[in-house]
Order: structure tokens, then sequence, then C-alpha cells
């Protein structure tokens, strides 16, 4: 079970911070996989981010972000830092 008060402690952030925010900072964090242009790209444009990842990748990543900045962005990051994808 998770401890409200170490969450924070955690990311560093006070609790009132978005969970959409969270996700992407903790994605930052695990940067082993991505380069930091890759980062930044993703966070720009996601979709151009995930380019060489697939078809399928790209179609995902720019439905997500027609639906909203963030949502698009974090697929981006969790596909660029999925280390079982070529």
């Amino acid at each position: 079970m998770c401890n409200s008060k170490i969450l924070p402690l955690v990311f560093g952030f006070p609790s009132a911070l978005s969970f959409q925010l969270k996700a992407i900072i903790f994605v930052l964090l695990r940067l082993h996989s991505m380069g930091c242009f890759r980062v930044i790209l993703s966070i720009i444009l996601p979709p151009l981010a995930v380019l060489d990842k697939g078809c399928g990748s790209v179609i995902i990543v720019f439905l997500l972000t027609l639906c909203g900045w963030v949502p698009g962005v974090i697929a981006a990051l969790i596909i660029l830092n999925n280390p079982n994808r070529i």
C-alpha cells in the first residue's frame, strides 16, 4: 500500500501535482534507453519521436495527441522507454 506522505518525497513535488505530470516525470527519470534528443522531441512533437518504432506506434501516438497533448507525450515516452521493442 502506498503511503501518501512518501509519494511527494519520491518525486520531490507537492501532492497537488497532477497524476499525468507525475507519470511524465517518472518516465523522464528513466532515461536509460532514450536519448535526450528523443525525450525533448517526444515532449514537443510526440508522433515524430516514434517514427522509427513502426506505423502502429505513430498512429496511436498521433490519435492520443489529437485527444490531448499530455496523453500523446505519455504514450511516446512509454513507447520510447520500452526495451523490448526494436
